[in-house]
């Protein structure tokens, strides 16, 4: 009995090897990504047209580059352009593509350095200028309790939040900068919250 057990046993195991053999047969298949390959921020002067020049490859072979998004260069502002590729296998890669068009007649004031939250001190923030203009500048951090980033152009002293994407469902903003005591204020609509920003 004992043995007529362990036989039932290894002809059970042996099938179901065998059919997990024959079922997974021909299922696995390595599939090669297309690589797009883009400057992952772009600039243009206002008044110059943006042609989109992302190309794409699956390995060797060059695949076509699928570009959704418009960018208005007679506008200043940061635009998104969203570019997807497709293998020959029909998988899909997409990539993000920032074009920032600046008006360069425009004179700012330099306002780069690190700020701190007047109200919460110990959230800091950093300014930059967008290399490749002159007047549009970054903020890694100017709202909320986490991450808000923003682009915004300083036309002398005159800050104003350009068109772009924001986070967290912002529409718009409305920044201030003031000279005398150096200080930002933020507020971020339709939330309706505010917030004040002084150098470090």
């Amino acid at each position: 009995m004992k043995k007529i057990l362990l036989y039932s046993l290894f002809l059970s195991f042996s099938f179901g090897i065998i059919s997990c053999d024959k079922d997974s047969e021909d299922i696995s298949k390595v599939t090669t990504y297309a690589i797009i390959t883009y400057d992952e921020l772009a600039v243009i002067e206002k008044g110059e047209t943006f042609t989109p020049n992302a190309t794409a490859k699956e390995g060797e072979t060059d695949v076509d580059v699928v570009t959704k998004g418009t960018v208005d260069g007679n506008t200043v502002g940061v635009y998104t352009l969203e570019y997807s590729a497709k293998n020959s296998d029909g998988f899909s890669a997409a990539s993000i593509q920032k074009v920032i068009v600046y008006d360069p007649a425009i004179i700012p004031t330099d306002v780069t350095g690190k700020i701190e939250d007047k109200g919460r001190p110990a959230r800091k923030a950093t300014i930059s200028l967008v290399a490749g203009t002159t007047n549009i500048f970054f903020c890694d951090d100017f709202a909320f309790g986490g991450i808000f980033p923003m682009y915004f152009q300083m036309n002398g002293d005159v800050m104003t939040a350009i068109p772009q994407d924001f986070v967290f469902g912002v529409t718009s903003v409305d920044a201030v900068y003031l000279p005398g005591p150096k200080e930002f204020t933020i507020k971020v609509n339709p939330q309706g919250f505010a917030y004040a920003f002084q150098y470090q």
